[in-house]
C-alpha cells in the first residue's frame, strides 16, 4: 500500500500540469434515494468535484423504479441492474477522460465491475475505483480468483484506510489510502463541549447507523443499560433504520432504558441534532471510515466507538475519540461514563475531534484524489483553476 504523495512527482522535465476542472469523469455508484455511507461518499465526491469546475457524469447502479415494484421488483432488480447499468455507463463515457467506481462487496462489487468490464473493451478509458466494503477480508478470501480477474480492468484501486487496503495486497493492483471527505458541513454544530461534563445531568449520547448487524444496535442499548446505573438521566437518541430496529426497541423495553428511536433525517434535520449533543457514540461490529464518525468530528463531538476495521486509523484513542472492544458493552459503558464525568476529558477530545475533522475535508483530499487521477491518466494534474473550459 501507499500514499497518493509523490504519484507525479518522477522526471524532472515534467509537462504542464492539466487543470483539475479540466477532466471529465463518469463518477459510478449508488446515488440517492438508496441509503447507505457509499451513496453519500459519491454523492459528496461528485457535488466537490463540481464545485472545482470538473464535469461529472453521475452513473447510478441503482434503479429505484424497479424497487418501487414491491416484490417483483426486488426478484427483477439483479438482472435490471445487469442489463441497465452497463448501458448508463456506455452512454456516459463518450468523450470522458477516465472513470471514478465506487466499490462495497459481493453485489456491491459484481455488478459495477462487470459493467467496467463490458464497456471498458469499447471506450479504453481508464479506471480508478474505491473500495468501501466492510467485508473486505470475507469477501476478498472467498472469491479471491474472481475479484482478481475483475480488478485487471482497474488501472489504480483506492481504500479509506491501510486495514482494508492489506486484503488486497498480492493481487498484483496498487492499492493507495485516500480518506473519505466529510459529506455534511457541520460548521453551523460547531462548538467545544465543557470541560465540567459533570455538571450536566442529563447529558445527551447520539448513535447515528443502520439498524443491522454491522451498526450492532443491540450493543449500544446494552451498554446504555449500564450506563444509567451511573448516570440515571443520561439520554439516548438512535437515528436510523433497518431489519434490527423492532429487536432493538423490544431490548431497550426490556432493559428499561428509555431509548428515543428516530428514523432517518435530511442533512438539515441532523445538524441540530450533532449542536445538540454531548457525546457521539458508534457501536459497529464492522466499520470502515463511517460518515457520522466524520461528521460528529467536524461538530466537535466528544466520541466513544469500537475498534473495528478501519476505526482505529482515522481516530486516536485518548486524542480526539476513546476506543473500545467490539461488542462489550460493559466496555462501551464506562468510557461514555469516563467522558461524561471524567473533568477535562470532554473538552479534550472535542478540540481533538475538531483537528483530527481536517484530514477528512475536500481541501486536504483534493491534492490526494488528483495525484490519483493524473497517474491513472499519464499526466500532472493541478488543482488551480481552469483557464480553458467554462461550466
Amino acid at each position: 500500500m501507499a500514499s497518493p504523495a509523490g504519484l507525479q512527482a518522477e522526471g524532472s522535465a515534467a509537462p504542464p500540469a492539466r487543470p483539475l476542472a479540466d477532466l471529465v469523469i463518469c463518477m459510478v455508484g449508488p446515488y440517492a434515494p438508496r441509503p447507505g455511507g457509499v451513496t453519500v461518499q459519491v454523492e459528496t465526491l461528485a457535488r466537490c468535484l463540481r464545485g472545482d469546475g470538473v464535469e461529472v457524469r453521475s452513473v447510478d447502479t441503482n434503479v429505484q423504479a424497479l424497487r418501487k415494484l414491491g416484490r417483483l421488483g426486488r426478484w427483477l432488480l439483479p438482472l435490471g441492474q445487469a442489463l441497465i447499468v452497463p448501458w448508463r455507463l456506455w452512454l456516459a463515457t463518450g468523450n470522458a477522460d477516465l472513470i471514478h467506481v465506487h466499490l462495497a462487496s459481493f453485489w456491491g462489487f459484481y455488478l459495477p465491475m462487470l459493467a467496467i468490464a463490458l464497456v471498458r473493451r469499447l471506450r479504453h478509458l481508464p479506471v480508478v475505483a474505491t473500495y468501501h466494503g466492510g467485508r473486505a477480508e470475507q469477501f476478498v478470501g472467498a472469491q479471491r480468483r474472481r475479484v482478481q480477474a475483475l480488478l485487471r480492468h482497474v488501472d489504480l484501486l483506492l481504500t479509506p484506510a491501510r486495514v482494508i487496503g492489506a486484503v488486497f495486497d498480492g493481487l498484483g493492483l496498487p492499492n493507495l489510502v485516500v480518506p473519505n471527505v466529510v459529506g455534511l458541513d457541520t460548521s453551523a454544530a460547531r462548538r467545544v463541549r465543557p470541560a465540567d461534563m459533570a455538571a450536566n445531568p442529563a447529558p445527551l449520547l447520539l448513535w447515528i447507523k443502520r439498524f443491522d448487524a454491522t451498526g450492532n444496535p443491540l450493543l449500544m442499548v446494552r451498554a446504555y443499560a449500564l450506563l444509567l446505573e451511573s448516570i440515571p438521566q443520561a439520554r439516548l437518541l438512535m437515528i436510523g433504520e433497518g431489519p434490527r430496529l423492532a429487536e432493538a426497541q423490544a431490548l431497550a423495553a426490556e432493559l428499561a432504558a428509555p431509548v428515543e428511536f428516530s428514523g432517518r433525517l435530511s442533512h438539515a434535520e441532523l445538524l441540530p441534532v450533532y449542536a445538540a449533543a454531548d457525546l457521539f457514540v458508534s457501536s459497529s461490529a464492522v466499520d470502515i471510515q463511517p460518515n457520522t464518525l466524520l461528521e460528529a468530528s467536524a461538530a466537535g463531538l466528544p466520541m466513544v466507538a469500537t475498534a473495528v476495521g478501519g476505526v482505529p486509523e482515522m481516530v486516536h484513542d485518548g486524542i480526539d475519540a476513546l476506543l473500545t472492544p467490539p461488542d462489550d458493552p460493559a466496555a462501551l459503558a464506562q468510557a461514555m461514563v469516563r467522558v461524561l464525568r471524567q473533568p477535562g476529558l470532554a473538552e479534550t477530545l472535542s478540540r481533538g475531534a475538531m483537528a483530527n475533522a481536517e484530514r477528512f475535508t475536500w481541501p486536504a483530499v483534493r491534492p490526494q484524489l488528483a495525484a490519483v487521477y493524473g497517474s491513472a491518466l499519464g499526466e500532472r494534474i493541478s488543482t488551480c483553476p481552469s483557464t480553458h473550459r467554462l461550466h
